[in-house]
């Protein structure tokens, strides 16, 4: 079985125009936020043959949304492995109006990514926890390592001391517990 990828997407205009809109009431036509929105189905819909281009295509659109204001459109994919290639390949068929930026998290395989053209994605890391005293997350971005250290500080009454960051979150990793089922999880993301 494939481990999944959850990637959020932030998309807008490379250039003046309409393209986020377009791909927007694409996604609309698709009846996205109703139902899962295949690649498959999207690569079909822009005539894109993804076998001969090897993209895959396993995997599908679960949220979407278009801040009309800003001109954003914002998704979320689940894939096997990791984020599809489609949405770039959409961008070539259009004509490369759009600007495709993404933060990528694909647990399975300690994956963690962001390639990001603007602002969207400022998160340092992620937090997976569960188990007393911790919330249940999965994934869940931080802005800063030290935020997140933090978080697991306050929850466990232990404080940092003079252990640095990095040193911090080492400890929190390999953490025991005296539960088996409990578990809180630091992975910082890498930047392309």
């Amino acid at each position: 079985m494939a481990n999944l990828a959850t990637t959020t997407y932030k998309i807008c205009n490379a250039e003046t125009g309409n393209a986020v809109r377009d791909f927007w009431n694409t996604l609309q036509s698709m009846n996205v936020n109703t139902k899962n929105i295949w690649l498959g189905d999207l690569a079909k819909h822009y005539g894109i043959d993804y076998e001969a281009k090897h993209i895959s295509v396993r995997g599908h659109i679960y949220w979407a949304e278009y801040d009309e204001e800003e001109d954003l459109l914002s998704l979320e994919t689940e894939t096997a492995w990791d984020r599809s290639e489609l949405f770039e390949e959409i961008n070539n068929v259009l004509g490369e109006p759009l600007s495709i930026s993404y933060r990528v998290c694909e647990c399975g395989c300690e994956v963690y990514y962001i390639h990001d053209k603007g602002c969207y994605f400022p998160e340092e890391c992620v937090v997976s926890s569960d188990g007393e005293p911790f919330d249940e997350a999965f994934d869940d971005a931080f802005d800063t390592v030290k935020d997140a250290v933090n978080e697991w500080c306050e929850k466990m009454n232990i404080e940092q001391g003079e252990r640095t960051d990095e040193e911090m979150m080492d400890f929190i990793n390999e953490y025991q517990y005296e539960n088996d089922e409990t578990y809180y999880y630091i992975k910082t993301f890498t930047y392309e």
